[in-house]
């Protein structure tokens, strides 16, 4: 069930950063935490980083929270000020990753960020894999679960709308949330948040800034020094690229001449002037790509032809492949362009270029030597998206790179591309990340369209269809599946036609309707019998029983259920016994056929035991504690509760933990053990909290009940 969202309300008044003197406050950078097991996904410091106002504000107040938890920190101001360098700076201090020893954090997202997939790559680097959880609030209910007892730092680096910010609102009263943003007025006043702007550096940050870059900046140069500061608006980025040319060889002159050529007289600049600033940086650009000159220009330039921003990383396979040219020399030439401030290195030997010289890369190279670029990149994700299984690690970390390759191909309806969706839905699909799958599936259902391939377009809105399922949207899925229902009959696909009958059934199910869903299973099952699927049939079968047992009708629903139980035995179906044993068991229940109810669970059970399927087996010891309980036996259902608990916590179930914690609650509570019942309530109730399930207010009126009766006694 969808937890709710963090409350949202106004922000407070900003920050002003000036007020704190950088003296201080010192700073000693390490490369990464002491401890070598906590995660840590910060990029790398720049190569030559000097501390600012707003670096030492934000430490001093990471440093001195208070226990409660602190509201989430916000740096923002327009692209290339420098956000991103001063969280980075954070991350790698020592003093700070002391106060968060759990680790840091990191995500970049940028425009159409997909949520869902940011939340996958925390909880793998937390050490759990989030792709059985189908949805972002399930997501961020297990995330916060998972923090609630440590001491992290987030950093939710390049936000662009606010629903990002709920999706990774995960940490717990110990962690620290840090956003970087360009999107002040539409993220940090929808914020209760701590706002700093970071826009100009100082006069003395942007001499230290191109004088650690330069490597040396002796008292003669400082009256040119300063007025190249105040061309580039004292800007981070440009700074940099200027300070990386002299150390170099450049001139200060040159660099100056360069600017004063095309600026004109400083006295009637505004270098504040977002137009002015553009230019400023193309020129600088221009610059440092003449002094490569030769191959070494062509080569930078050609990296516009990855998607830009932290969000969207892309590897030395990925560059070796823009290049044509080996590995080791495109890691080489990463590094030069590294030092040259060109590009910024990421953990794990990716790299990624900043939004502000993708365009002035790519206008610097050739259409052709662009296009043939393009089309070695395009190879290059296409093999390792069909490499899936063996390069998932890789695929998570350039998903970005992937996207905008499938949809530069999608655009030319080829072949290709629709071989490049097959794998893609594929991965989507056994990675859970539902919302990528949604995006794809729709790209290629309005490609199949216009190209007039209903056979393609039957497939894409049967995956559509399902990934709307998963994340709880039944009338789009049912939409979905009813023009999948159509394309099949215009077809002549029986098959087709059979399986979009029972989803539809399945939309039914779960709105409730289960007359309808009925009738739905029912024409798939005919269409079954007629193709003489045995284990479609069984499934048909098992489908229309289930849709029987939520109408109470039980007579009809065990009598169904027990001809599934037999088609599974026949065709050796051993998982789809063990389930149906334990449907059989549910409806016995029901009826109070407490002896049958126990035998159909043991039999479940040893089917499951015999497999190694641990959560059937936590399954089915749960149902039979409840039955044991119901008979009075607490002995024998205390004993088969906690067995299922430690499968369940073996597991990580934390929604069935919490239900069979209840349960241990219930049987203390009805032997009279009020205060074991008390601490067993209680725990149940401190899971459904942190996962934000309803169930919890339940148990906290058991809890309140309870205590109620112990005082009164």
């Amino acid at each position: 069930m969808s937890s709710e969202e963090p409350s949202i309300t106004n922000s407070t008044p900003e920050t002003p950063s000036q007020t704190t003197p950088a003296e201080d406050v010192t700073f000693r950078f390490v490369a990464h935490p002491p401890e070598s097991n906590v995660p840590y996904q910060a990029p790398e410091l720049p190569p030559h980083f000097v501390s600012r106002v707003e670096l030492v504000a934000i430490k001093k107040l990471l440093l001195t929270r208070p226990n409660t938890s602190l509201a989430p920190i916000t740096m923002h101001g327009t692209s290339g000020t420098g956000k991103t360098a001063l969280a980075t700076a954070l991350a790698h201090d020592v003093e700070v990753l002391a106060a968060f020893p759990d680790g840091v954090l990191w995500i970049s997202l940028g425009e159409n960020a997909d949520s869902q997939h940011a939340q996958a790559l925390w909880g793998s680097e937390l050490g759990n894999n989030l792709s059985h959880l189908p949805d972002v609030a399930g997501r961020a209910s297990a995330l916060r679960a998972i923090l609630n007892d440590l001491q992290c730092l987030l950093i939710l680096d390049d936000v662009t709308d606010i629903e990002q910010v709920k999706a990774l609102n995960v940490g717990g009263p110990n962690c620290a949330r840090l956003i970087t943003t360009d999107k002040a007025d539409e993220i940090t006043y929808a914020l209760k948040t701590r706002r700093y702007s970071v826009g100009k550096m100082s006069e003395e940050e942007s001499l230290s800034l191109i004088t650690e870059w330069a490597g040396i900046l002796p008292d003669i140069y400082l009256p040119t020094v300063r007025e190249i500061i105040k061309r580039l608006g004292h800007r981070a980025l440009p700074l940099a690229l200027v300070g990386a040319q002299a150390r170099q060889g450049i001139t200060w002159l040159r660099l100056l001449e360069v600017l004063r050529d095309d600026q004109g007289p400083i006295s009637s600049l505004n270098p504040d002037d977002p137009e002015t600033q553009k230019n400023a940086l193309g020129l600088i650009v221009n610059l440092v790509l003449s002094r490569f000159g030769g191959a070494q220009l062509q080569r930078s330039a050609l990296l516009g032809v990855f998607a830009a921003g932290m969000g969207a990383p892309f590897s030395i396979g990925a560059a070796s492949a823009c290049w044509d040219v080996p590995p080791t020399e495109a890691s080489s030439i990463l590094s030069m362009l590294v030092e040259a401030a060109l590009v910024q290195r990421l953990p794990g030997e990716y790299y990624s270029l900043h939004q502000a010289l993708r365009d002035h890369l790519r206008q610097s190279a050739t259409p052709v030597a662009l296009a043939e670029a393009s089309s070695r990149v395009k190879d290059y994700y296409i093999t390792l998206v069909e490499q899936a299984g063996a390069a998932s690690a890789e695929i998570d970390n350039q998903i970005g790179q992937v996207m905008g390759v499938f949809k530069q191909v999608s655009e030319r309806g080829t072949e290709t591309a629709n071989q490049f969706a097959d794998a893609l839905i594929a991965y989507f699909e056994q990675r859970g990340l539902w919302a990528n799958l949604i995006t794809l599936a729709k790209l290629v259902t309005e490609s199949a369209q216009q190209s007039h391939n209903p056979a393609r377009e039957h497939s894409a809105r049967s995956d559509l269809g399902y990934a709307y399922t998963v994340l709880g949207d039944l009338d789009e899925a049912r939409s979905s599946f009813e023009r999948s229902l159509e394309i099949s009959k215009s077809l002549g696909d029986p098959n087709g036609e059979a399986i979009a009958l029972n989803n539809i059934g399945a939309i039914c199910e779960r709105e409730g309707k289960y007359l309808e869903a009925q009738g739905y299973y029912e024409r798939s099952l005919a269409i079954r019998e007629l193709l003489g699927e045995r284990t479609e049939i069984a499934n048909a079968l098992n489908n229309i029983a289930g849709a029987m047992y939520w109408q109470q009708r039980w007579d009809e629903a065990l009598n169904t259920f027990q001809r599934v139980l037999d088609m599974y035995t026949v065709i050796n179906d051993r998982l789809g016994q063990a389930q149906t044993e334990l449907n059989i068991g549910a409806v016995h229940e029901n009826i109070g056929k407490d002896q049958e109810a126990l035998q159909a669970y043991h039999r479940s059970l040893a089917i499951y035991a015999n497999l190694g399927e641990e959560g059937g087996q936590s399954q089915a010891l749960n149902n039979l504690g409840i039955v044991y309980l119901n008979q009075g036996d607490t002995e024998r259902a205390l004993a088969h509760f906690k067995r299922s608990l430690s499968l369940k916590e073996r597991l990580g179930d934390r929604h069935g933990q919490a239900a069979t914690l209840n349960n241990i609650a219930l049987l203390y509570e009805k032997t009279g053990a009020l205060t074991l019942a008390l601490d067993y309530y209680g725990q149940s109730y401190k899971i459904l909290d942190m996962l934000e399930d309803p169930r919890a207010e339940v148990v906290q009126e058991n809890i309140d009940k309870l205590k109620e009766e112990m005082s009164n006694n």
